[in-house]
């Protein structure tokens, strides 16, 4: 099967290679012996000799397992009578051929090489198909993370940090081109190989972080209710302080606010133990009894004064003097608002939900259907549910493959878990279509990777996860991805490993900053649980916490950086928080995610009230493709802890078009 390994030795005793190969497959009459073995081999690709990296390999039925490095290299260690003739030694990984030898014959190839080669699964997936590459670029500069895909299948990739990409197409094939605020441009492979792309800002949202660095001609960008927009297209009367007119003598937002932005009053200001109100002209209520206006730091509303901000790290503070600008508010903003935009937006994650940070005065006064009493049955699984038997319903979905396609990968995930109830393994058969004909789409792996978590084959999972890093070796989630499935299959020193690589920022060009308090979060609780079993010598003390726990953590992993959702937390006194994950408010943060590989957010609620809480979810990207995305919701209850308990969901997002209640749970201290 061209397995090919060397083997060496080191014992106390000297043996020549005779004895040692009696040692090996004779060990019954020399058991005395404490022989210790290495095995040191590189995995390589069988047609490009290219090295492969995150390859599973294993002595099945033992402790001994490890995965290559990216070097395709690894190392066995271990005492020569712990394996036996008959163990089976096995490589994996998604996409080639496995390879499973008994040890027997395994040694026996130790004297040619240490190389094993394996072949593609998929030999003819490239067949015709030519390299296309270019520059994506915006009107100012290269576009990092612009995704590229061919028109009608699962062919992705996305430009590099300098905007350029590669990828394998066919004459006639149509690119289609896509970026956050840009407008999507589609572009036929004709005779060329060579295809750059300029991007058109989408007049709607200006994406500040591409105009930074312009010159002062350029038009001013001003902070709404919406984002930041350009002056002249807003129609109404915008005022901005910047940071650097903040002096350093203000010590609260009356300082920086009170005689600075006209049509301005202030109600209670000398009052002691009140909240000043500050009233905009014009905005709502009567003459008499105006309604004040309303705070919004980075995104979180506050009806009174946020007096435990640091003022010295405000970034701006944009004035909305009339119901219009403030309609993305509802009516708590008819009074107007005060946009502020802290420096440390960027860096803000995780946001934690501890009680003094809950909006005060948001009360919650809906009552919404829970998430899956809106599911319309599609009309394939309508067909299977006619079926009387196991067999019955197999024939209808194999009548059914003539357009499958077409249906895209919401197919694959409904009637898996359609096919749960006849036979579970069939189910993971037709969930695993999806590596197939997605093979190079790490959008729609990622939902594979999901649904197999949900269903319990975390084995399977790891094949995914590890596939993903091999597409996105850029991405920070990838790699944070990959060490958590590693401790869910206890590949312990592998996810060591990773999480010190990612703390360390010790991977190439990848940056970890968006995730680093996930990270730290999730190594603190790897090492709560698992510390007897790896080697933390070289870890840092304050990942090393004893009594390490929160009440309650929730994490939200979505398979597309670019789909735009909100969440709505709602506490036990019904006080509720909003994440927008949109354009029009938190662009910023969606352009820093897609160019560091960030897809997740956590949140903490630690000494969390006793009662019900409430999550809610919306989704406002419409577009319904073969590649929707899918959001993972994992709840945590007493993370760290002894009585830890986990439970995850996978929704796919654009379903959800009104607000709909993703979860209610009770806390109970």
């Amino acid at each position: 099967m061209g397995v090919f390994i060397i083997i060496h030795i080191n014992s106390q005793m000297k043996h020549n290679k005779l004895f040692f190969t009696g040692i090996l497959f004779f060990h019954i009459f020399f058991s005395f012996a404490q022989v210790q073995v290495t095995i040191e081999a590189i995995v390589l690709d069988y047609s490009t000799r290219l090295p492969l990296e995150y390859v599973n390999i294993e002595f099945l039925n033992t402790s001994l397992r490890t995965t290559s490095n990216e070097q395709g290299k690894f190392t066995f260690q271990f005492e020569e009578s712990s394996i036996g003739n008959e163990d089976e030694f096995r490589c994996t990984i998604l996409g080639y051929d496995t390879i499973i030898v008994k040890a027997s014959q395994l040694f026996k190839s130790l004297k040619n090489s240490n190389k094993i080669f394996l072949k593609s699964s998929d030999q003819n997936i490239l067949k015709n198909k030519e390299t296309i590459f270019g520059l994506v670029t915006s009107e100012f500069q290269p576009i990092q993370g612009a995704t590229i895909t061919i028109k009608n299948s699962f062919d992705e990739v996305v430009t590099d940090v300098d905007g350029k990409y590669r990828i394998q197409a066919n004459q006639g094939d149509v690119l289609v081109i896509k970026f956050l605020g840009m407008i999507t441009k589609e572009i036929q492979v004709l005779n060329q190989q060579s295809i750059d792309v300029k991007l058109q800002t989408d007049g709607e949202l200006l994406d500040e972080i591409l105009l930074e660095g312009q010159s002062d001609s350029k038009e001013n960008l001003v902070q709404t209710s919406f984002g930041k927009r350009s002056e002249s297209s807003i129609g109404y009367s915008v005022n901005t302080i910047k940071s650097e007119d903040i002096g350093v003598a203000a010590l609260s937002l009356a300082d920086i606010i009170v005689g600075r932005f006209a049509g301005v009053r202030v109600a209670g200001l000398n009052v002691a133990y009140n909240s000043p109100k500050f009233i905009i002209r014009g905005g709502g209520g009567s003459i008499t009894n105006p309604i004040p206006a309303i705070f919004v730091v980075d995104g979180m509303i506050y009806t009174e004064m946020p007096n435990f901000i640091d003022v010295q790290q405000i970034k701006t503070i944009s004035i909305l003097k009339s119901i219009i600008a403030t309609n993305r508010y509802g009516t708590i903003g008819s009074g107007g608002a005060f946009v502020i935009e802290m420096k440390s937006q960027a860096a803000a994650k995780p946001t934690p939900l501890v009680n003094d940070l809950l909006v005060k005065g948001n009360d919650y006064e809906e009552n919404l259907e829970f998430f899956d009493s809106f599911e319309i049955t599609p009309p394939y699984i309508e067909h299977l549910k006619k079926a009387n038997t196991f067999i019955e319903a197999k024939k209808i979905y194999e009548s059914q493959q003539d357009n499958v396609r077409r249906l895209g990968i919401p197919y694959f995930v409904d009637v898996s878990n359609y096919f749960q109830k006849w036979n579970k393994n069939f189910a993971n058969q037709v969930l695993m279509t999806i590596s197939k004909i997605a093979y190079n789409n790490p959008k729609a792996l990622k939902i594979l990777a999901y649904q197999l978590e949900v269903n319990g084959d975390i084995e399977t999972a790891k094949l995914i996860y590890q596939r993903i890093v091999t597409l996105r070796p850029k991405h920070a989630q990838s790699y944070r991805d990959l060490a958590l499935i590693y401790e869910s299959t206890k590949n312990y020193s592998e996810a060591m490993m990773l999480y010190g690589d990612m703390l360390e920022n010790k991977i190439k060009e990848v940056d970890f900053s968006g995730l680093k308090n996930t990270i730290t979060n999730e190594l603190k609780h790897f090492l709560a649980k698992h510390r007897d079993k790896v080697d933390y010598s070289l870890v840092a003390s304050e990942y090393l916490k004893a009594n390490f726990k929160f009440d309650l953590r929730i994490v939200f992993d979505y398979s597309d950086e670019n789909t735009e959702f909100e969440l709505q937390f709602i506490n036990p006194d019904k006080k509720f928080y909003v994440w927008p994950h949109t354009r029009i408010d938190n662009l910023k943060r969606m352009l820093d995610d897609i160019q560091k590989g960030v897809s997740s957010e956590e949140y903490i609620i630690d000494d969390a009230e006793s009662g019900e809480w409430i999550i809610n979810i919306e989704c406002f990207t419409d577009e319904v493709t073969t590649n929707p995305s899918y959001l993972k919701y994992t709840v945590f209850k007493n993370y760290g802890l002894s009585n830890e308990t986990k439970e995850v969901k996978v929704i796919q997002l654009h379903k959800y078009q009104q607000k709909v209640t993703l979860d209610r749970f009770i806390y109970q201290e």
